[in-house]
């Protein structure tokens, strides 16, 4: 049994918490929020853009305030980190020093340079670090990796990845519209994306980018479309979160070879569609789990094998925001950046 704590019960952190409770190998002993009325013992669900809010029941886990007051007590073995962005290195290395593996929600953090100093702090203290980039795991981006390394897609002649969102307002003081400290859909959003396209075609050459924002605050982060240049293959993604209350959560993509394509989106019904160059159209079968709930069952086996987590090693993780970073460079400039 692996005991685990659980630091933030805002949107993601409620996604986790039931995750947790589902899983027989774990055993969630402790929470932590910083707001009064997240360590109730009934806590008020918060919805977002994917899945289903519940109401969540804390009368098994002890309840505390701050990461220090979780991190006191000794067993935890785990600390599953789910607060906002900037707080994500300084809290993982602290859980780190304190001898718990980490597994930290999407974006890594908001610069390389403090990816580095969590994964230094992993290697430093011998512990885990995983960092959730569910779009990995989730089923159909898995069906995608599994054609394009076995060649049932052939030579890839285009990609395309599309995530659309409405304005994420259910974020706790409304950090996540606050550039300083979620770094806008960009960093937030469209990073499911880039992360994805790094883990199925390698570091792009280069790439161009451009962006826009509705409001005069910061910087132009509200919707992004970018151009990843590979040898013999046109890759694009668009992501942005721009869009009215009422417009639907979509996350897509089309991906061409010379043997046929892939398509999926969340907006159609079936959502996963091959399409051969010769033949009639089929859909392929594909898990019914979220990508929540098979990256978790994979570091689950990570955490019992005390195995590195090889298909998020967190250097991966730092190389999609190394990738923002350029993004943001290329949007700023309107120039073309080399990588």
């Amino acid at each position: 049994m692996i005991r685990t704590g659980l630091v933030g019960l805002g949107f993601m952190g409620q996604q986790h918490f039931a995750i947790h409770q589902a899983m027989e190998e774990l055993q969630l002993v402790a929470i932590c929020d910083k707001e009064p009325q997240r360590r109730a013992t009934q806590v008020e669900a918060v919805g977002g853009n994917i899945g289903e809010a519940q109401t969540l029941d804390l009368t098994a886990q002890a309840r505390y305030a701050t990461l220090d007051e979780l991190l006191a007590p000794d067993g935890l073995d785990c600390v599953d980190i789910c607060t906002p962005t900037y707080l994500h290195a300084d809290m993982t290395v602290k859980a780190l020093e304190a001898g718990k593996h980490v597994i930290c929600e999407k974006p890594m953090a908001l610069s390389a340079a403090d990816c580095q100093r969590m994964i230094d702090a992993a290697h430093a203290n011998g512990k885990l670090l995983f960092i959730a980039q569910c779009i990995r795991f989730w089923p159909a981006y898995e069906k995608l990796t599994e054609m394009v390394q076995g060649g049932a897609l052939g030579r890839l002649t285009s990609a395309k990845f599309t995530r659309l969102s409405p304005t994420p307002t259910w974020s706790q003081d409304n950090w996540l519209m606050d550039n300083s400290l979620s770094g806008g859909a960009i960093t937030d959003l469209h990073i499911h994306d880039v992360d994805f396209i790094i883990s199925l075609l390698g570091r792009p050459d280069s790439l161009s980018a451009q962006a826009a924002n509705r409001g005069s605050s910061g910087e132009p982060v509200d919707h992004a479309l970018t151009q990843y240049f590979y040898d013999g293959c046109i890759c694009v993604a668009e992501g942005g979160w721009g869009f009215p209350s009422t417009f639907p959560f979509e996350m897509a993509f089309q991906v061409l070879g010379e043997r046929g394509c892939l398509d999926f989106s969340t907006a159609k019904s079936p959502m996963l569609t091959f399409y051969p160059a010769a033949g009639e159209p089929v859909h392929p079968e594909v898990s019914d789990e979220t990508g929540y709930q098979r990256e978790f069952a994979y570091f689950v086996q990570c955490l019992q094998a005390n195995q590195q987590p090889e298909r998020v090693r967190p250097e991966s993780a730092m190389e999609s925001v190394r990738v923002i970073e350029a993004e943001r460079q290329s949007a700023q400039t309107g120039q073309r950046v080399a990588l």
